[in-house]
């Protein structure tokens, strides 16, 4: 007996398809999330071999030399429903359940408060659309700087990937920085820095307001300039600012 195919059954098999890939994709996450647990006792914890001084110098060559982690076409957190800018980032973040999942790094959490945070940190046109690809870069990023106590005895990281943006008046390639609260129960996103790259000069829209408590602190917009400036030639590894858990 022959199969007969119509469309209703076309779109039952790609429908298959699609949740049997979306559960194969939850049980692998679920499987690295046990691995990283097994190897470092939580979820939260952070391995501080993987943001020495050494580490972070090496992680601004891999960063300099990856390839765009996400391309964003369209703003889809305007998709979402909310009165304000920060309801609508709410619902993005439970989108993914307001966690993401790094291998080298752990789980990141994007809270309530994370979007606050974000919206309150001289949030502009350009951030909103950079948002779109926070997920991809806290996924695949390279900490480029980590700071015990940096506030209130809480430490600070800094994660960082290339994305680009296709919209507008705001197309090109980015370094994207993604600023992570750090304590003992979770690892927290507290706001977000873009800097555009145009050939082999820079130019950034905005002008850092969360300035470093510690003097001796680069701002986030020094550090993603760096990583731009190796990547076009214009600053060695041995000038650029490395803070790791070893740094005094």
């Amino acid at each position: 007996m022959d199969i007969i195919f119509d469309k209703t059954t076309s779109l039952e098999i790609l429908f298959s398809e699609q949740y049997f890939t979306h559960k194969l994709q939850l049980y692998e996450n679920y499987l690295k999330r046990q691995r990283f647990v097994h190897m470092n006792k939580s979820l939260s914890s952070i391995d501080y071999e993987k943001v020495t001084t050494s580490a972070i110098l090496n992680n601004f060559y891999e960063v300099a030399v990856m390839e765009v982690v996400k391309t964003v076409k369209e703003d889809a957190i305007g998709k979402y429903q909310g009165k304000n800018l920060t309801e609508k980032i709410k619902g993005y973040f439970h989108s993914f359940d307001q966690t993401l999942f790094n291998d080298e790094y752990g789980e990141f959490l994007l809270s309530n408060s994370s979007a606050k945070s974000i919206v309150h940190h001289s949030f502009n046109k350009v951030k909103g659309y950079a948002l779109n690809a926070v997920k991809e870069v806290l996924q695949s990023g390279k900490a480029i700087f980590y700071k015990q106590n940096y506030k209130n005895n809480k430490d600070r990281m800094l994660i960082v990937a290339p994305i680009e943006i296709c919209i507008g008046k705001n197309q090109g390639k980015y370094m994207m920085g993604v600023s992570v609260e750090v304590t003992h129960n979770n690892n927290s996103v507290e706001l977000i820095e873009v800097v555009i790259e145009k050939g082999e000069s820079t130019d950034s829209f905005d002008t850092i307001v969360s300035s470093p408590v510690n003097n001796d602190s680069p701002s986030i917009l020094t550090l993603l300039q760096q990583v731009i400036d190796v990547k076009n030639g214009k600053l060695s590894l041995d000038k650029v600012t490395a803070i790791g858990i070893d740094s005094e």
